[in-house]
């Protein structure tokens, strides 16, 4: 890594642990203050009600001791300035004093009207007197109501007074407003609580962890930034040690694997050189074959034999660990396909050991079709035939029928059957099925091609009497 690339990586962690510190602590401080305020607002509306009720309480209260000093005089009447003062001490604009077996008093600065709106406070519930309270806050100017109650002092009493809003509408509203702040302290007091809360047992871990995995994303192969042991046992610390052990397992397979692809490309050019040195061998057993002592024309065969496998065994560890190429599919008659496989195999079973018997039956028929890439279903035909003959059988069967929307192709030999052993690992790589000189590779390269097409392969069946192997493929 350049020194430039260092710098560019170490500027941009900060930057990204600012922004996951800005984007999440301050989302969680914000829904605090939302939560607390709403849950004021829901505390105000009772409130401000009640406040609303006593004000009015005070002033009936008041309203009747201004009634009650009409008793001191001789004919319940008063002087207009006696009244007045009465009135504003009291604070109201009338008031009406209605006691059982008593004659009625009251003091008025002005009449009480019909449109005046009223309330009696023995008739109003919760409900009520919010949206009472709610309307005298929306409303504006002067507004005359009248309000009836009992009052303390004279339990059996009822008492109306006229009273104007503005004065009470101004206490309310500063009742409010100390309301508010309160309300923006504790909200204040109460999201700073839980934001440094939140961000020491939530927000800081998952920014670690965060940083962890950009870390692990950039250079998942070098361990040295790898972190401690956590100690917690909550959601957060499960995650945490899941990540770790995450971390530890992929670093490990991707060692392996890199000391694999490694191994890998030296295979190859080992293979490319000893394909080049077997072919030499080749021509010299040639010549070997064609020499004028016996003895020597006898030990060609076996020669051959032994060059041919090793051919073969870097050619299908070449295809194997080659990129799996991508099916060019078509509408393919199988039974011409299959036709031209067992040419080839019974070819090649002359080419090594021509008194071999090696049958090849095709019961597909005509008008067997499947959607596949031709080449590489040739492939799997090569390898599953020539496995089974070289296993020993000499008849191999090749079936086909519908199964749903797929071809099932069943491929039946007469051979001795594959060792129990080896039947449970048959299409691993480098497995043989129990017979010399294989490379253990034929079947696993078949089921990579099979699956290529969407299908799938599995040993059916095998014993002495024989073996039977199922693919499928896509319907043409």
């Amino acid at each position: 890594m350049t020194a430039d690339a260092t710098l560019t990586e170490q500027s941009v962690r900060p930057a990204q642990r600012r922004g996951l510190a800005f984007g999440l602590s301050w989302r969680i401080l914000g829904l605090v203050i939302v939560a607390v305020m709403t849950a004021e607002v829901a505390i105000f509306l009772p409130s401000i009600a009640r406040f609303r009720l006593v004000y009015l309480e005070q002033l009936i209260e008041s309203g009747t001791l201004a009634a009650l000093a009409l008793d001191a005089t001789p004919d319940n009447m008063v002087t207009e300035q006696v009244k007045r003062s009465l009135l504003a001490h009291a604070r109201v604009e009338a008031v009406v004093l209605v006691e059982p077996n008593k004659p009625k008093r009251a003091l008025m600065n002005i009449e009480p009207r019909p449109e005046m709106q009223g309330f009696n406070l023995k008739d109003r519930g919760a409900l009520g007197l919010i949206w009472d309270a709610l309307e005298a806050m929306a409303r504006d100017g002067s507004h005359f109501i009248r309000v009836g109650g009992e009052s303390m002092r004279l339990p059996g009493a009822m008492v109306w007074i006229v009273v104007d809003e503005p004065p009470m509408r101004a206490a309310m509203y500063a009742y409010a407003s100390r309301i508010l702040i309160l309300s923006i302290i504790v909200a204040l007091f109460t999201a700073s609580l839980l934001y440094l809360a939140l961000r020491w047992l939530v927000v800081r871990p998952l920014q670690d962890l965060s940083a962890a995995m950009t870390a692990f994303r950039r250079a998942p192969e070098e361990a040295k930034a790898e972190r401690g042991p956590v100690r917690r046992n909550d959601e957060i610390g499960v995650v945490d040690r899941e990540f770790q052990i995450l971390q530890r397992e992929l670093r490990a397979s991707l060692r392996q694997k890199s000391r694999l692809a490694e191994v890998g490309a030296a295979t190859n050019k080992i293979n490319h050189d000893l394909r080049n040195m077997l072919s030499t061998a080749r021509l010299l057993s040639d010549r070997l074959a064609r020499s004028d002592d016996e003895r020597t024309r006898a030990l060609a065969p076996t020669i051959l034999n032994t060059i041919d496998r090793a051919a073969r065994l870097a050619s299908d560890a070449i295809e194997y660990v080659r990129d799996k190429p991508s099916p060019r599919l078509a509408d393919v008659d199988l039974a011409d396909l299959v036709d031209e496989v067992g040419v080839a195999l019974q070819e090649q079973g002359e080419d090594h050991d021509p008194n071999a018997l090696r049958t090849w039956i095709n019961e597909i028929g005509s008008g067997g079709a499947a959607r596949c890439d031709r080449d590489l279903l040739y492939r799997v035909f090569i390898n599953l035939g020539r496995n089974a003959f070289e296993a020993g059988a000499t008849s191999v069967t090749v079936r086909a029928r519908r199964n749903g929307g797929y071809l099932l192709l069943e491929v039946l030999d007469n051979g001795p059957g594959v060792p129990p052993a080896v039947a449970r690992q048959l299409f691993q790589p480098f497995t043989s099925g129990g017979r010399p000189g294989g490379t253990g590779l034929g079947l696993a390269i078949a089921r990579d091609l099979v699956r290529l097409h969407g299908g799938d392969i599995a040993l059916i069946e095998s014993n002495a009497q024989g073996t039977l192997f199922c693919f499928t493929l896509p319907l043409a």
